[in-house]
């Protein structure tokens, strides 16, 4: 199995979301994204050929849905990387990579 790596950015975009989801929803709320996040990068790691690249953003990066957001990663044999995860609800011409 890979071995999940997540870039500082990865990381900053998703505590941005989790501290939104705190605010309108509750900690324990915002707890679970994090939990059902990791989770899910996890099976996504296991199974990378589920992104794709033609998802209509300015990256050649490897993307799949979350929810509402957009995880865009890249991987080899060993490691699946998580770079990005951002709002899907955002206009996709104004993301910069």
């Amino acid at each position: 199995m890979r071995r999940v790596v997540y870039a500082a950015s990865f990381v900053d975009d998703a505590d941005r979301i989790a501290q939104y989801i705190e605010a309108q929803f509750g900690a324990a709320r915002a707890d679970v994204f994090i939990d059902d996040l990791n989770r899910f990068c996890e099976l996504i790691a296991s199974q990378p050929r589920l992104g794709k690249r033609n998802h209509g953003y300015d990256t050649m990066l490897h993307g799949v849905v979350h929810d509402r957001n957009w995880i865009f990663f890249q991987y080899d044999d060993a490691e699946a990387r998580f770079l990005h995860i951002v709002d899907g609800r955002r206009n996709k011409s104004l993301i910069a990579f």
